[in-house]
Formats: C-alpha cells, structure tokens, sequence
C-alpha cells in the first residue's frame, strides 16, 4: 500500500493541470461578459448627441 505522500505526488500534476485548464476557461468566459457588457455601455450612449457635440464645437 503506498503512503499518502506518494498518492499526493501521483496525483498532483493532474489537479494542477485542472486547475490550469479552469482558470483559463474563468479568464475566457470573463472576457466574454466583459466585453458584452462594454457593448451594451455604447449601444445605450445616444450616438445624436456625441454628433451634436461635434457639431457645436465646430461652430464655436
């Protein structure tokens, strides 16, 4: 029968592959809300008046 520490050893480079693999897929999934989020900040900006801001500048 193998000691605790030998079955720790024999496993440890799975779990740290796993835990690898997981936080990759967090950062992914991460940046895909970020950037929806981001999407849905510009789309509610009124696109008119960033024009009229333009606009009055110009004229000034």
């Amino acid at each position: 029968m193998s000691s605790f520490r030998e079955r720790v050893n024999a496993h440890l480079p799975i779990v740290l592959q796993f835990i690898g693999t997981a936080s990759l897929v967090v950062i992914a999934l991460t940046a895909i809300c970020g950037s929806q989020s981001l999407k849905k900040m510009v789309e509610s900006h009124d696109i008119k008046s960033t024009t009229n801001i333009h606009l009055d500048h110009m004229n000034n």
